[in-house]
């Protein structure tokens, strides 16, 4: 009897060790080609509107809203807008020595030891146009944010 369970023992732990090994098989990528995004008529037509002559790249956000990336004035602009055409948002990037020249002197005014390293013109629906600079002042990083009308909001 004792000689049984041992064998049973040993076929129990040796198929345990030849069911765990793994599997050599080579995973291969799928590649899937890009398919550009046609945005709705509403929505180019709402877009031609504010930006007349502007070539977009249309693309879709995680809320669902249309987004055109384009360059305007040498200055890379993202606007966003709803499934029915409405302006939601612009976002425009600027360099650290391209931001309009109030800008800048506002936050060298504040902040006269900071680098600037780049920037954002913010437009929404529902607030004021703002800038957000971000700065690197005294080794730590900051961003800054910064009315129209030249006031530093933190």
């Amino acid at each position: 009897m004792k000689k049984l369970i041992l064998i049973i023992c040993v076929a129990l732990v040796s198929s345990g060790t030849t069911f765990a090994q793994k599997k050599s098989a080579k995973k291969t990528k799928k590649v899937v080609a890009k398919t550009e995004v046609v945005a709705p008529v509403v929505v180019k037509d709402a877009f031609q509107q504010n930006f007349s002559g502007s070539d977009a790249k249309w693309s879709k956000n995680y809320s669902g809203h249309w987004v055109a990336n384009f360059t305007k004035e040498e200055v890379k602009t993202t606007a966003e807008y709803d499934e029915s055409g409405k302006w939601v948002a612009t976002r425009s990037a600027y360099a650290g020595d391209k931001l309009p020249e109030t800008v800048a002197t506002t936050v060298k005014a504040k902040y006269p030891a900071a680098t600037i390293k780049d920037g954002w013109r913010i437009e929404r629906s529902d607030v004021a146009a703002y800038y957000k600079v971000n700065i690197q002042d005294n080794g730590t990083e900051k961003a800054v944010l910064i009315n129209e009308a030249g006031t530093i909001t933190e």
